[in-house]
């Protein structure tokens, strides 16, 4: 029965009784209305944002409707995804419980927040997170991952292909709209209030999250190409995916984002390792016109890039970013930060709260830290060790199976979009560390899509060689 499952999970047709076209039409619609509203309403990460619940209701839809045909899914997760998602929820329910006075004050870090309630005659049951509102909006962030991952798993190989090709057409979409955004400042082309002025910020509220979005463009566009190559090779295809390279490259550009144009030439370098991951080539083309359409590419972007620079867009990068380099003194106060709640914890989003106790004096600016632009200490000081134990779980989880894929014999196509997924998720997790990508509900969805991308080919087993242990079990098996 595992070696049948293994077979009709391998397959590219995904071929099963309830896999029709009527059926395969309903699942790419509630994968398309999630798309959308990630897209169009999931680029910011603040708590106060109204988009927010349009995020959400779309996430609980898509949630019913996923689970409203009952169907058996295409594909198993592994088991420490159950584990992984059942302790993501865990914790945070728990600390929202409400704890007897005593026992709340005696509750690492809690102390001087106990001898305020007292001397304000406030004392009563209190939930371990002392922002129980914040807690409570951190349970509600897990259901965009939560949706991808159930609507992920209800879809075939070439539904996945079509999402895949719909965020970068997503990318492509927020790389015009900067473009826009910086050539008419004053019309209302920003999806957000808060946002960041002055940058190419796209379907964002932030640019470090715009040009996250565009770095991960690029290696999904590698993969989708040699995907396509496999079966045809003409100047239209090849065309269009330089003029998407260049779109892409210029978007990143004027974001100003010093750590996204890293993350954009990892991006394209990652792009380069999926594209030949699928074994394509370029075959029929003529060299002059492949040279010709080069240059002419290479041309517009440096004309564009000039031109940008000249509207000032540029020129962060010239100069030392003050948020920066606060960031890098904030490393001692978070650490002991994170030592005053150990292990439980100040609750989940009580950060931006906590943090302020133990702020020296010398970080006291105008810049207002509302996250740490740290993850792994972030979930430390609000999660506390239990946080600790699943990031910890995770990342086994991760490493183990890159290394397993990347070592992997995988089919062209299935290899391709493999490492397109794995440069993908590696870096979100890269910019985790001087930021916080995955707290906006789009890059979230994203990091949960291409996560279920490499459990997926880590579950894919070739047809012959399901036929051959079963032959082998078969010669092996005692009379």
């Amino acid at each position: 029965m595992a070696a049948s499952g293994a077979v009709r999970l391998g397959q590219a047709h995904d071929g099963s009784s309830t896999s029709t076209t009527a059926l395969r039409r309903y699942r790419m619609g509630v994968a398309l209305f999630l798309f959308a509203a990630l897209v169009f309403a999931g680029g910011a990460s603040r708590a106060d944002e109204p988009r927010q619940i349009i995020v959400r209701i779309a996430c609980v839809l898509t949630l019913a409707a996923s689970a409203w045909r009952l169907e058996r899914p295409l594909v198993s997760l592994p088991g420490i995804w159950r584990w992984l998602g059942f302790g993501a929820y865990l914790p945070i329910l728990v600390q929202m419980l409400p704890l007897p006075p005593s026992w709340w004050a005696i509750l690492p870090g809690h102390r001087i927040y106990a001898d305020i309630a007292r001397a304000s005659g406030t004392v009563a049951w209190r939930p371990l997170t002392l922002t129980p509102d914040l807690t409570l909006n951190a349970l509600l962030a897990l259901l965009a991952p939560t949706a991808v991952v159930t609507v992920s798993v209800f879809l075939d190989t070439k539904t996945r292909t079509a999402l895949w090709t719909w965020i970068v057409g997503a990318a492509l979409f927020s790389a015009g709209l900067g473009l826009l955004q910086l050539a008419a400042e004053d019309a209302p082309l920003r999806f957000y209030r808060e946002t960041s002025l002055n940058s190419a910020v796209g379907i964002f509220a932030n640019r470090n999250h715009q040009a996250a979005l565009l770095a991960c463009a690029f290696p999904v566009l590698g993969a989708l190409l040699g995907t396509r190559l496999q079966s045809q090779t003409t100047l239209r295809l090849l065309a269009f995916a330089t003029a998407a390279f260049i779109l892409l490259m210029i978007g990143e550009l004027l974001t100003g984002s010093r750590a996204g144009a890293l993350l954009g030439l990892a991006g394209a370098a990652g792009g380069v390792w999926a594209f030949r991951a699928s074994g394509a080539r370029l075959r029929g083309i003529r060299g002059q016109r492949l040279f010709l359409a080069c240059a002419v590419g290479a041309v517009v972007l440096i004309v564009i890039a000039i031109a940008a620079s000249h509207g000032g867009a540029l020129s962060r990068f010239g100069h030392g970013d003050p948020a920066s380099e606060t960031r890098v003194q904030m490393l001692a106060p978070l650490l002991h930060t994170a030592g005053a709640f150990f292990p439980f914890g100040s609750g989940f989003g009580s950060f931006a709260t906590v943090y302020r106790q133990f702020e020296p004096n010398a970080l006291l600016s105008t810049i207002y830290m509302n996250e740490a632009h740290n993850e792994p200490l972030q979930l430390v000081i609000e999660g506390g060790l239990p946080a600790l134990v699943m990031l910890a779980a995770f990342l086994w989880w991760w490493c183990t199976t890159a290394v397993a894929l990347v070592r992997a014999e995988l089919p062209p196509a299935r290899r391709s979009m493999t490492i397109a997924a794995i440069v993908v998720s590696a870096m979100l997790m890269a910019q985790s560390l001087v930021d916080y990508p995955l707290r906006t509900p789009l890059l979230a969805g994203l990091f949960a899509l291409a996560c279920c991308e490499m459990a997926r080919a880590a579950a894919y087993r070739p047809r012959e060689t399901v036929r051959e242990r079963e032959m082998s079990a078969a010669v092996t098996c005692p009379r």
